[in-house]
């Protein structure tokens, strides 16, 4: 064993392994970008040395992010802006931390560690239809932690919520929809205003979401649920938090009522899948569980179901389809549906086919009917989803 606690890599070994990480577009983009801030700082004549101070720093890159132009004195689009004040942030930080190079230290090492499965960041797992619904059945609406922990089940899959989105949640994200005469339609518009892909402040940014009335099983309706737990805050309540913590003495008849004037705390309600996981005999160890295995799950079993990546960002809120596809994970019925479907489509061709050409099938296509035929799909319509997701938005 080693002497020394910490790698003894060489610096060349570590540019080595920089170079061989970067992509070359990346390379090209971050070298446009600074050499427009390069012409930027001489028609400004600012000047970098070891002597410049933070606040220097600070004040040129300020100047920078707001008076960056195209080289026809337009403006670019506001993501682009972002965009190259990041880059040039980092370069900044690159100049002065050992001339370029020690973040991309950092993240050669990451790559590396990337190929050993137990140094692997991992996402978290989904939970199986049959896990939810197991979840589900835990708990007892009649009580003031069953009630909102059924919400937060029910509403965090069918919203696809963020693993923290929850705790965050107010009653001020919700809002009884009303059709034209004003009359109530039954479903519930949520809109979190200000999400992490959603920097709106007051501004209603973000495409709305609603939870519609389950009729077919109203015992996890979310618009039902969602009302119950309303009539359920006191007059003490002044906090806009939707999820509150529970009062102890709920059952007094002196009691102000089902919850206290606090909200549940991010610690606490960052168990809460974890926990239910646990209890329903479910492996936390080997299983990554979290409450972002809600927002998983939903995307895995809509795209189970057929729905499409365009609709599905409607439901994440992602600006794009690559952004979901960590989200996608599928298991082996679901591979089995696709293979099958493959099998499905390639013989139906062939048969077209010997319909016009009257030519013998391939070996290829006659091994696929024949494993059709010898090992016969025996996947049956389930719903994937015991929700109802209704896209205003296609």
């Amino acid at each position: 064993m080693s002497n020394f606690r910490f790698g003894r890599n060489t610096p060349k070994e570590i540019d080595d392994s920089i170079t061989n990480i970067t992509p070359l577009n990346t390379k090209n983009s971050r070298n446009s970008i600074w050499r427009q801030f390069e012409k930027f700082c001489g028609e400004r004549k600012y000047v970098f040395d070891g002597n410049t101070s933070t606040e220097k720093l600070a004040f040129i890159l300020k100047d920078w992010g707001y008076n960056m132009k195209k080289v026809d004195g337009n403006d670019y689009k506001e993501a682009v802006i972002k965009t190259m004040w990041n880059v040039t942030a980092k370069q900044l930080q690159e100049l002065y931390f050992n001339k370029f190079g020690s973040r991309n230290a950092r993240d050669a090492k990451r790559r590396n560690l990337q190929i050993q499965p137990e140094k692997r960041k991992t996402s978290s797992s989904i939970l199986t239809l049959e896990e939810y619904n197991k979840i589900l059945k835990i708990y007892n609406e009649d009580t003031p932690d069953g009630l909102q922990k059924m919400f937060f089940y029910v509403a965090g899959l069918e919203l696809a919520w963020r693993g923290c989105e929850g705790v965050n949640v107010t009653i001020k994200h919700f809002k009884e929809e009303s059709d034209n005469c004003g009359l109530p339609t039954g479903r519930i518009e949520y809109n979190c205003i200000f999400s992490k892909t959603t920097q709106g402040g007051s501004h209603k940014l973000t495409d709305s979401k609603w939870l519609a009335t389950n009729t077919t099983d109203p015992r996890i309706c979310p618009v039902r649920l969602y009302k119950k737990m309303l009539s359920k805050r006191g007059k003490h309540i002044t906090t806009d938090r939707l999820f509150l913590t529970p009062n102890p003495a709920w059952r007094e008849p002196s009691s102000v009522g089902w919850f206290k004037n606090s909200p549940v705390g991010r610690n606490e309600m960052g168990k809460w899948t974890r926990t239910a996981a646990e209890e329903i005999g479910i492996d936390i160890k080997k299983k990554k569980i979290s409450n972002h295995s809600l927002r998983s799950t939903a995307v895995s079993q809509l795209a189970k179901a057929g729905v499409g990546e365009e609709q599905l960002i409607k439901i994440t809120g992602h600006a794009n389809t690559f952004s979901i596809k960590p989200y996608l994970q599928l298991d082996g019925d679901h591979h089995y549906q696709m293979i099958d479907k493959l099998r499905a489509n390639s013989t139906a061709m062939e048969e077209s086919n010997n319909k016009s050409t009257n030519c013998a099938p391939s070996a290829l296509v006659q091994m696929s009917k024949n494993i059709v035929t010898t090992s016969p799909s025996t996947q049956t319509p389930v719903n994937y989803y015991n929700c109802t997701i209704i896209n205003y938005n296609s």
